[in-house]
C-alpha cells in the first residue's frame, strides 16, 4: 500500500525542476558577489581560509553552470540532469563554506533543488549522444594533463616565483599562461623557474587550441555539412513549413513525402524516436528537425513556433491524442491543421478544429471497393453490348 501511495503521489514536474535550478542558479550568482564585498560570519585562516576564500569566487562560477545545466535539462538531456545535481550539490557546500549569514538561502534552496531533482529524475532521459573518438579523447587528456603539469609545476617552484604562494597561486598561474592572458603579476626569479614558465607558454595555448578544435570541429562540420544536405535534397518550395505534432513507424511515410517538399520540423514525446532521428540528420535524403516534447503542451507548441508554420500534420498514433493535440495546435495558430483520423473520428476531429480529418483505412477500403465495383461494371457493360 506504501508503494502505492507512493506512485500516486503528486510529483514536481519538469519545468519546476528547470526553474528551481535557475532560481539556484541566480541564488549562487548573488551570494558569490555579494561574499567578495563582505567579510564572514566566522573567519577562519589556514587550509580552510583558502577554501573560504576559493568558495567566495568559485560559487558564482556553479551559478553560471547551473544556467547552462538548466537549458540543457529544458531540452531534456539526462546529462544536463546529473550536471545539475551535482552543480546544485556544489551551491549548497558553496554556501556552507562561506560562512556568511546572506549564503543561508543558498543553502536552503539548494537543498530544496536536490530534493526536487531527486522526484524528477525519470523527466530526463533524452541522450545527448556525447561520444567521443580516439583524438578528441587524447586532447581532453592533454588538456588535464598540462593543467596538472603547470599547477604541481608553478607550486613545487613556488619559491622560485613572485606571486605564487599557495595552490590556488598555482592554479591561477597556470590558467592565466595557457589562455594566453598573462596579467604579469606573477614573475620567475630563477633560470629554473623561467624554463618552466616558457614551456608552459609553448604547451598551454596549443594544447587548448587543439581541445578546442577537436572538440568543437566535429559538430561544426555536422552542422555545415546538414545545412548542405537541405540546400542539395531540400524542398522545392522553402517558404513552405509544417510541424508534424507526433510520431510513428505508421506516419514516417507520411513525414518523409512531406520532407522532400518543405522544411520539417517533427515534435515528438519519445526521446528514441527523436535520438533515432537526430542521429539520422535526415529522413530518405530529405532534412528534418526534431523537437522533444508534448506535443499538447503549449509551451512545447511556442518553441516549435506554430505562427509561422505553412500546415500542421497531427498524427500522434492515438485518437484521445490526436484530438487534444488538434485543439492545442488550432488555439496556437491560424494555419492549415491536417489530422490522421481513426476509428471513424473524422468528424469529430474537424469539430475540433481540424480543417481535414483523413481516415486512411477509409481511404484504402473506398479505393478497393471502387477499384473492384469499377472492373465488375467494366465487364458487365462489356457483355452487354456482345
Amino acid at each position: 500500500m506504501l508503494e502505492r501511495l507512493g506512485r500516486d503521489r503528486p510529483r514536481p514536474s519538469g519545468r519546476a525542476a528547470v526553474w528551481l535550478v535557475v532560481a539556484i542558479a541566480l541564488v549562487s550568482i548573488g551570494t558569490g558577489v555579494a561574499a567578495i564585498v563582505t567579510q564572514p560570519t566566522i573567519g577562519t585562516t589556514g587550509t580552510l581560509g583558502e577554501l573560504q576564500a576559493a568558495a567566495e569566487f568559485s560559487g558564482t562560477v556553479v551559478g553560471f553552470a547551473l544556467l547552462v545545466a538548466a537549458w540543457g535539462m529544458r531540452r531534456g538531456y539526462r546529462l544536463a540532469y546529473v550536471a545539475a545535481a551535482i552543480l546544485v550539490f556544489l551551491s549548497a557546500a558553496h554556501g556552507v563554506a562561506q560562512s556568511r549569514l546572506l549564503s543561508v538561502p543558498l543553502v536552503v534552496v539548494s537543498v530544496g533543488g536536490l530534493v526536487v531533482l531527486v522526484f524528477t529524475s525519470e523527466r530526463f532521459t533524452r541522450s545527448s549522444s556525447l561520444t567521443l573518438d580516439a583524438t578528441q579523447l587524447g586532447a581532453l587528456i592533454a588538456i588535464v594533463g598540462v593543467f596538472c603539469y603547470g599547477t604541481a609545476g608553478a607550486y613545487a617552484l613556488r619559491d622560485e616565483f613572485t606571486g605564487v604562494e599557495t595552490v590556488v597561486d598555482a592554479v591561477y598561474f597556470t590558467l592565466v599562461t595557457a589562455s594566453t592572458v598573462g596579467y604579469g603579476d606573477v614573475h620567475p626569479t630563477s633560470d629554473g623557474a623561467r624554463l618552466f614558465a616558457i614551456s608552459l607558454v609553448v604547451l598551454g595555448p596549443t594544447t587548448v587550441a587543439v581541445t578546442v578544435g577537436s572538440l568543437v570541429g566535429p559538430a561544426i562540420d555536422r552542422r555545415f555539412s546538414r545545412t548542405g544536405s537541405r540546400v542539395t535534397n531540400g524542398p522545392t518550395d522553402r517558404s513552405a513549413r509544417v510541424v508534424v505534432l507526433g510520431y510513428d513507424e505508421t506516419t514516417a511515410r507520411f513525414v518523409t513525402a512531406l520532407a522532400a517538399h518543405a522544411a520539417v520540423l517533427v515534435v515528438t514525446p519519445d526521446d528514441e524516436v527523436a535520438s533515432r532521428l537526430e542521429r539520422a540528420e535526415q529522413v530518405n535524403g530529405a532534412a528534418v528537425d526534431v523537437l522533444v516534447g508534448d506535443p499538447t503542451d503549449g509551451s512545447i507548441l511556442e518553441r516549435a513556433d506554430l505562427e509561422t508554420a505553412t500546415a500542421v500534420f497531427v498524427a500522434t498514433g492515438d485518437a484521445a491524442r490526436n484530438g487534444y493535440t488538434v485543439i492545442a495546435a488550432r488555439e496556437a495558430t491560424d494555419a492549415r491543421v491536417v489530422v490522421v483520423a481513426e476509428d471513424g473520428r473524422a468528424d469529430a476531429l474537424e469539430r475540433a478544429g481540424a480543417d481535414v480529418a483523413i481516415d486512411p483505412d477509409a481511404l484504402l477500403a473506398d479505393a478497393v471497393v471502387g477499384a473492384t465495383l469499377e472492373g465488375e461494371s467494366e465487364r458487365e457493360g462489356a457483355g452487354e453490348k456482345e
